[in-house]
């Protein structure tokens, strides 16, 4: 038994990459490659594995975007693996660790998607996560959506899709399979299920998996809509939420509201994870780790790290105080831009001081220090009731995980905070929760 089997511990979940527009490729100690490198994914995911962490977690976008040219000539991620081959491939190297990927309701198809996420889960034998995504406007393209979609209407869409989804995956009940070679009977057909789903938005006819149930009845699913449409669809889905506060005061009133939204829709809020996107930078001291951050920030053209704030600041001036952010600002989710906005001013932020302190995490909050400081900083929020556990995202990448690894989460461990062992061999083992029953099973029961 672990030391903190009974209680209340930290996620977490290690963010592969800081962000679209890292200039973290620049470091002199960072190789340039390794963003294309199959080997340098699997250490990182390894040494995530040796940290216990819950999950690696790896952003994606199908295309390169429409970024301005002297921006886009700075990018290190305009070339990167689709994201479930990746995780295919880390999969064999790999234990116990989370794969969990975002992927795209507007680049997918969803019968296709199904069979995808069922097998990395089979692969991986129950390691599987999904971060869905709505991609403003019509995505990749490919799909022909319309262009014209409402915010609220990628959020219809995306919750029929997920419906879609997941109903496909209950296709096969835990126990279709017999293979019963006496008998010669491979599959009990009493327990096949075919979906016939005609919807706004897709149609599925005679649809069946030709994959067996997912080891974890579905994969873990993650959410990352900070809209009211955005968290309605998190509370109502998801397993776990990827959110950005740079507040603990923001971080409470985004978890009591998330938990709030998860009762409404008939749900355990205990069962729904809160897990925020922080920036984290060790030193052996404090003023080590400072000049640590001071570094890679530095890396950062100011035309590339106000781009990393996502918000059109045409008309105002770099060194201005930092602007009410309007709807018509906003470049990616409006919700993001507002919590930097009015962190921003509550600093007292210019607009330049606000991307060259956030520009390095990708927006997220930044904690900096020695081993004690971080972890009385993740404490501070996991026990202040802001989060229950933090996508941990590396300026310095594997070698900011591997600091992590070894120096703050055996502080953590001391201070009865943080496993000392996996719990399970599934990713929502890991995150204690249960595997959902398959919906036909479940009401062939309750008709008994």
């Amino acid at each position: 038994m672990t030391a903190t089997k009974n209680k209340r511990q930290i996620h977490l979940a290690a963010f592969m990459f800081s962000g679209q527009t890292t200039q973290s490729w620049r470091h002199p100690d960072i190789h340039d490659h390794d963003d294309f490198d199959i080997d340098y994914y699997i250490e990182y995911a390894k040494t995530a594995e040796a940290g216990l962490f819950d999950t690696v977690f790896v952003p994606d976008t199908s295309n390169v975007g429409t970024w301005a040219p002297q921006v886009l000539e700075t990018m290190w991620s305009v070339r990167r693996f689709e994201p479930l081959t990746l995780m295919t491939a880390v999969a064999t190297h790999t234990k116990h660790i989370g794969l969990t990927s975002t992927i795209s309701v507007s680049d997918h198809e969803p019968t296709v998607l199904a069979r995808q996420l069922a097998s990395l889960d089979h692969i991986s034998r129950g390691r599987a996560g999904w971060n869905i995504v709505t991609t403003p406007g019509a995505g990749s393209g490919n799909l022909r959506l319309p262009e014209n979609e409402t915010h609220d209407g990628r959020y219809d869409r995306a919750r029929e899709f997920y419906e879609v989804v997941s109903a496909l995956w209950d296709t096969w009940e835990d126990d279709a399979f017999l293979v019963d070679k006496a008998r010669g009977v491979y599959v009990d057909t009493d327990r096949f299920h075919r979906l016939d789903h005609d919807g706004p938005f897709y149609r599925v006819k005679n649809g069946a998996l030709i994959t067996a149930r997912p080891p974890q009845g579905r994969p873990l699913i993650v959410q990352a809509g900070g809209s009211p449409k955005g968290r309605d669809f998190g509370a109502q889905v998801a397993d776990a939420i990827f959110c950005s506060n740079l507040s603990l005061d923001q971080a409470r009133a985004f978890r009591t509201d998330m938990r709030h939204r998860a009762a409404l829709a008939g749900r355990d809020p205990d069962l729904l994870k809160i897990l925020s996107g922080t920036g984290v930078i060790w030193g052996r001291t404090k003023a080590e780790a400072e000049d640590k951050f001071a570094e890679i920030c530095a890396l950062h053209p100011i035309d590339v790290a106000v781009a990393n704030l996502l918000i059109d600041f045409t008309g105002f001036d770099l060194d201005d105080p930092f602007p009410e952010v309007t709807d018509a600002m906003c470049q990616s989710t409006t919700a993001r831009a507002k919590v930097i906005g009015s962190y921003a001013r509550s600093q007292g932020w210019t607009i330049r001081q606000a991307a060259q302190n956030l520009t390095a995490t990708m927006t997220h909050r930044v904690v900096l220090g020695d081993t004690a400081s971080i972890a009385d900083q993740l404490q501070e929020w996991f026990e202040g009731g802001g989060v229950d556990g933090f996508v941990i995202m590396s300026p310095y990448l594997l070698g900011g995980l591997r600091d992590f690894v070894a120096h703050v989460v055996p502080e953590l461990q001391r201070r009865g905070l943080y496993r000392t062992e996996y719990e399970g061999s599934t990713l929502r083992d890991s995150l204690g929760l249960p595997r959902p029953a398959n919906r036909y099973a479940a009401l062939a029961k309750a008709a008994e």
